[in-house]
């Protein structure tokens, strides 16, 4: 529990929590939306859902060498930003809503995600001695699982709440926009927690990196020459 004193760690951990509940609430509300009121199978629901999963590897090959430059705390920032706003078009659905805006949407959506857990991921261990690491990625896994767990939680009782007892497609719509507002205002939450990661990535251990020159060794052999 001592590493959440440093800032980094602190910091990285709860917007890994606020990730894992907008990342995993939403794969839980996703699928059900195309079903239940688009009216795909799962094999449907799931194609549907492939865009967001190409933006999500596309942003894991990015997201890294843009944290090294501009460091965790813009990427941070931006990543959470696009990611609150790639989420509001789904508080707008309805039945007829058109797949090509909710196939951008999600595209950018898996974008943002990937950078939002990855850039937090890098800033935890800034800062730390080696023998620290191991531990402040176990807390990072934990944290950003028990906020899927949490997410999915809340999301469905939300998603209940709005559906009530009625079962008819516009008392499905008014569920799921309350639930996707839940997960924008989630997601929103990150936002200001972004300003207290490192503005830049350093060594875990700067005296490991400094380059040390020894001074030539003259041999006897050598000064008698």
């Amino acid at each position: 529990m001592g590493l959440f004193r440093h800032r980094a760690v602190s910091s990285s951990t709860t917007l890994l929590f606020l990730g894992g509940i907008s990342l995993y609430g939403s794969m839980m509300l996703l699928p059900l939306y195309f079903q239940q009121v688009r009216g795909q199978d799962a094999l449907g629901a799931g194609l549907l859902l492939i865009p967001q999963g190409v933006g999500a590897l596309l942003a894991r090959g990015l997201a890294g060498r843009y944290t090294d430059r501009f460091g965790p705390r813009g990427v941070a920032l931006a990543a959470f930003a696009f990611l609150a706003a790639a989420t509001v078009p789904f508080a707008f659905v309805t039945a007829d809503t058109s797949e090509i805006l909710l196939t951008a949407a999600l595209f950018v959506r898996g974008i943002a995600l990937g950078a939002a857990m990855i850039a937090p991921m890098g800033a935890a261990y800034v800062g730390l001695q080696h023998h620290e690491i191991p531990d402040a990625s176990i807390i990072s896994r934990v944290t950003q699982q028990l906020g899927g767990s949490v997410g999915i939680a809340i999301l469905a009782v939300v998603l209940q709440h709005g559906v009530g007892d009625a079962r008819t497609p516009d008392a499905l719509i008014h569920g799921f926009d309350q639930a996707f507002w839940w997960a924008v205002a989630f997601t929103a939450l990150a936002l200001p927690l972004c300003l207290l990661l490192p503005g830049h990535t350093q060594s875990t251990n700067p005296a490991q990196d400094k380059a040390v020159t020894l001074p030539a060794v003259r041999r006897p052999d050598d000064a008698k020459g």
